[in-house]
């Protein structure tokens, strides 16, 4: 049997793609109706108790759609840690389940990946990553991706949830330190040209592999 140049590529290039597994990426409203629903049910009740009671809630409110929730009180400050209230909670959950999803998705070694998950999602707890979803309204849309930070406000590493937040993070630490320094902005570049790089070298590598393994069966044919 023989083979083109052409049809040993296509093989080589279809390896590459078979190879390559997409990632999951996380968003509280991934959730089914029966869930989103529960969710903003428990929302709601949670935040009329630490009130005092419905009549003392009026802003105790939850989009089941969006997942935008809100509470406030009639006569005091809701003294319930965020990081505890049901829909942030659910928020790190679903966000860690993807984190671990996608680490199984990987190939090699995958226990530096799952053990990065446990550092950044440490939900329930003050260094949980802050959930994007409260509002002042119910209409109003969660903004659901920012900056990855802690509650007590530390920097956390890559989430792997699928959402990209390295322009968002970016863009908080220039609006803070009030810089533009051009040589910082070329560092960041340089960064995303490595990236860039090394994805094209590890796509090549796999494409070679399987071109060598098709080679390979052809010559033994």
């Amino acid at each position: 049997m023989k083979f083109t140049v052409s049809t040993l590529l296509f093989a080589a290039a279809a390896a590459a793609a078979v190879s390559t597994v997409s990632a999951e990426t996380w968003k509280i409203t991934n959730e089914d109706s029966g869930s989103r629903q529960n969710l903003c049910a428990l929302q709601v009740s949670t935040c009329q108790n630490n009130c005092g009671g419905p009549d003392q809630a009026p802003m105790a409110f939850c989009n089941t759609t969006t997942m935008a929730w809100g509470c406030g009180c009639l006569k005091k400050t809701p003294d319930f840690e965020t990081w505890n209230w049901p829909i942030p909670a659910a928020d790190c959950k679903g966000s860690n389940d993807v984190c671990v999803n996608n680490c199984n998705g990987q190939s090699g070694d995958r226990s530096k990946c799952f053990i990065s998950c446990q550092d950044t999602h440490k939900c329930n707890t003050e260094d949980a990553p802050v959930s994007y979803t409260e509002t002042d309204d119910t209409s109003t849309e969660p903004r659901y991706v920012g900056p990855a930070v802690s509650y007590k406000g530390d920097k956390l590493g890559d989430l792997n949830d699928g959402n990209d937040r390295s322009n968002l993070v970016a863009s908080e630490d220039e609006s803070s330190s009030n810089s533009d320094d051009s040589s910082s902005k070329e560092g960041e570049t340089d960064k995303e040209k490595d990236s860039k790089n090394s994805d094209a070298t590890s796509v090549f590598k796999t494409a070679s592999l399987a071109l060598a393994a098709v080679v390979f069966a052809a010559v033994s044919i």
